[in-house]
């Protein structure tokens, strides 16, 4: 009883009012300006910071004349499935003029993010980081920093998924290349260290395609936590990430203000063939000690791939499957002659009706014992439903 008291003081609702508009922007490249989509006629969106326990509202507007949805990548949604945000799979999309309002509880901590999850309105610049502490996280620190990294590309998803499905195979979807943006600009910020101390870097990838890479010279990362799980410590001298993925890690500052140092953010993939000075591309940053002191010499930047299947979480049991399921992946024409992704060579089509609605219809209706020979599931409310199956 004391406990929850506890939980009920500190516990807070964290509201978030966003009107999901088109935004015409440059952001801030030596390029002509292009429609994206923002929040509150702004990029970058803003940050979502919570703590644990807290629940989290996203009061949401569609100002856009297309469907939208919001996905908080890496949660759990135990119980909340519905506000998964994968329109037609969890909950029907948020039409053109209407609200809809995100509300769950956060029984996760660690670094997530959120984003567009209907009509690729995440290439179109919906995201944005969503970080949630935990007061008893294993890992202190004396300040913390949050990179995330984007690629923003010139055209619109309508016109690169254009040249993705043209069935004459003559279109180049990577002819207008990707731009690097890290918390939302071509500049990488300036992280500022004090000696001795440590520092908690999180690194978040809203990346489309490109993979990307985070090094500091003359510096040591360790990394504390993979996409939102505290791991056992592990040292590297960089960190890869692919789309989706993040990443923190502790960096030990040095002992002195001697020397400041740089650290490199680099984008690159296999998808696009090198372009000199466009792609790949790298952003370098500044690791601050003092106004007045110079730079330590750059020695070879670092890259290599990172296994994070060797990385242990901290108290997890270990996990043993029950079965396997195997999947063949593939990318390439199918016999209509677009270009598709596919699961042992189907690719996914939206419903008429969302999955979960579906399957919420099916559990009822096909378990009359369970829930009594009366039970119509035609005329159940939808939260009945839930209750019912949660």
């Amino acid at each position: 009883m004391f406990v929850a008291a506890i939980s009920c003081v500190y516990s807070k609702r964290v509201v978030h009012d966003w009107s999901i508009t088109y935004v015409t922007s440059n952001r801030g490249l030596n390029q002509t300006a292009r429609r994206g989509v923002g929040v509150n006629n702004q990029f970058p969106l803003p940050v979502v910071e919570a703590t644990i326990g807290d629940v989290l509202v996203l009061n949401v507007h569609n100002a856009l004349d297309q469907p939208t949805t919001l996905h908080s990548h890496g949660m759990f949604q135990r119980n909340t499935a519905y506000y998964d945000g994968a329109a037609m799979a969890t909950e029907c999309a948020i039409a053109p003029g209407s609200n809809f309002t995100y509300e769950f509880k956060l029984e996760q901590a660690g670094t997530y993010w959120i984003h567009g999850h209907k009509n690729l309105q995440n290439f179109d610049g919906l995201r944005t980081p969503f970080v949630i502490r935990d007061p008893s996280d294993p890992y202190k620190s004396d300040g913390e920093y949050l990179l995330a990294v984007e690629d923003w590309w010139p055209v619109s998803f309508n016109t690169t998924f254009a040249a993705l499905t043209d069935h004459t195979g003559q279109s180049n979807p990577f002819a207008s290349p990707p731009n690097l943006l890290v918390n939302g600009s071509p500049i990488a910020p300036k992280l500022d260290f004090e000696p001795g101390k440590a520092y908690r870097i999180r690194l978040v990838s809203m990346m489309s395609l490109p993979l990307f890479e985070f090094a500091i010279d003359g510096h040591d990362l360790q990394i504390i936590e993979v996409d939102g799980e505290n791991t056992k410590p592990k040292t590297v001298k960089v960190v890869r990430l692919a789309p989706a993925q993040r990443v923190s890690v502790l960096v030990r500052a040095k002992p002195s203000r001697k020397n400041n140092y740089r650290y490199h953010v680099a984008m690159f993939g296999d998808f696009l063939p090198p372009i000199p000075g466009v792609f790949p591309s790298q952003e370098d940053g500044i690791i601050a000690y003092s106004t007045s002191s110079p730079f330590a010499s750059t020695g070879k930047i670092p890259s290599e791939p990172f296994d994070e299947t060797t990385m242990e979480s901290i108290g997890g049991a270990e996990l043993i499957p029950d079965r396997g399921l195997y999947f063949n992946a593939t990318f390439g024409f199918l016999p209509d002659g677009v270009n598709y992704e596919s699961f042992n060579l189907v690719t996914f089509r939206e419903p008429l009706v969302p999955s979960l609605f579906t399957a919420l219809t099916e559990s009822v209706s096909l378990n009359p014992i369970a829930y009594g020979p009366q039970t119509n599931a035609h005329v159940l409310k939808l939260n009945e439903v839930i209750e019912m199956l949660f």
